[in-house]
């Protein structure tokens, strides 16, 4: 029964991250697109609607469409596998273990979505300070990825001494 428990828990994390993920990007292409970005607070965080055809960062950007396009397809489907295969390897760890997984595979699916319905990824979260600082705008599926990322840095350091 602690097994199934653990799966339902892991599903429910799963499809609760990459829906959240999935509508925030459907509400800002409704309400941000073709709209002035909306102040969160002044002059830090803004809600811009964006169409991201590259990766993270726009890395990429540089690359002919139709080439980045294979290895965005290309490198999410190795992605994929690889997160396939930790879970399965990790099988048999806690739910809390397994968690970063499911984050990182949350956010990898979400983008993956937006491009295959969209062609390009929807950002829209800026951090800025004024005009002398800016991060890439950004979504929630790429939050997910970062925070599994770290979440996974912290629990193997934390196991392996």
């Amino acid at each position: 029964m602690a097994r199934v428990k653990k799966v339902g828990l892991l599903i429910c994390l799963f499809l609760l991250c990459t829906g959240c993920d999935l509508s925030t990007k459907l509400l800002a292409l409704k309400q941000l697109q073709d709209h002035q970005p909306i102040q969160i607070v002044s002059n830090f965080i803004e809600l811009r609607y964006t169409e991201n055809d590259a990766v993270a960062f726009s890395l990429l950007r540089s690359v002919p469409l139709s080439g980045r396009k294979v290895i965005i397809y290309s490198t999410s489907l190795v992605a994929l596998v690889l997160l396939g295969a930790f879970l399965w390897q990790w099988r048999r760890r806690s739910a809390i273990g397994l968690a970063p997984l499911l984050l990182i595979l949350s956010g990898a699916i979400g983008n993956l979505v937006d491009r295959w319905t969209h062609g390009y990824v929807i950002d829209f979260i800026h951090i800025h300070y004024g005009d002398l600082w800016s991060w890439p705008v950004f979504n929630m599926a790429d939050v997910w990825i970062s925070f599994g990322v770290g979440l996974l840095f912290f629990t193997t350091r934390r196991t392996k001494g």
